[in-house]
């Protein structure tokens, strides 16, 4: 589903409003507490055991002023990074943050994308109230599966809260688990880090170790 123009337009004026009000902050990106930092560890560190060779090629799909780079980078995280957003002002103070990275204003749904990834990852992209969210999440999936060689991993506003915020959409866990393993048998999803929040992981590294039937990285678990 390509997000129709009007709600494209409406949601990227949305956050240029708030960074003229609130300054390249996070309330601007529409965080009200400083939490985002454990959004970022949840969706790395599972990438991360057993560490890569090289550098992880993540794209951030959604990256705002690229804080997941800079949250990296504090951890002596060694990222290829790609930072995705359809608001050139966020791409703007990306930019000036973070210099020499690379940073893309475009929309991979709408307009014509053919990198591949080791992981996607996105955080916050999907809590956005849009006509249809499903087909929205649907999309960026497919997206994200094609962009991916291990695979990608996304959080979500979970349905399970006592407060929703008329601007928000909030996700069911299984619906979105179900619609994970449309992609890989091999889905995580983590619903322990926050109350109120989850994030799922489609992993594509799905290998089965014959005569064990478990996936290869458990093999060397399974003893006589």
């Amino acid at each position: 589903m390509t997000i129709p123009p009007h709600e494209k337009a409406a949601l990227k004026k949305l956050y240029s409003d708030r960074l003229a009000q609130q300054g390249p902050t996070l309330a601007a990106l529409g965080w009200t507490k400083p939490t985002h930092t454990l959004r970022y560890r949840v969706l790395l560190d599972y990438w991360l055991s057993p560490p890569p060779s090289g550098p992880l090629r993540v794209l951030d799909f959604g990256c705002g002023f690229g804080d997941l780079l800079g949250y990296a980078q504090s951890r002596h995280i060694a990222l290829d990074y790609t930072g995705l957003d359809i608001n050139e002002d966020m791409i703007d103070i990306a930019l000036e943050r973070h210099p020499g990275a690379r940073f893309l204003c475009l929309d991979p749904l709408a307009e014509r994308f053919d990198e591949t990834f080791d992981v996607v990852v996105s955080s916050g992209v999907h809590n956005y109230r849009f006509a249809d969210n499903r087909a929205f999440t649907d999309d960026t999936f497919g997206l994200f599966d094609r962009l991916s060689r291990w695979g990608f991993a996304v959080n979500f506003l979970s349905d399970r809260v006592n407060f929703k915020g008329d601007a928000n959409h909030h996700s069911a866990p299984e619906d979105i688990l179900n619609l994970a393993l449309r992609h890989s048998p091999r889905v995580s999803l983590r619903h322990d880090y926050m109350p109120f929040e989850f994030t799922v992981f489609v992993d594509k590294r799905n290998e089965i170790e014959a005569g064990l039937n478990v996936f290869v990285p458990f093999a060397r678990d399974c003893k006589p």
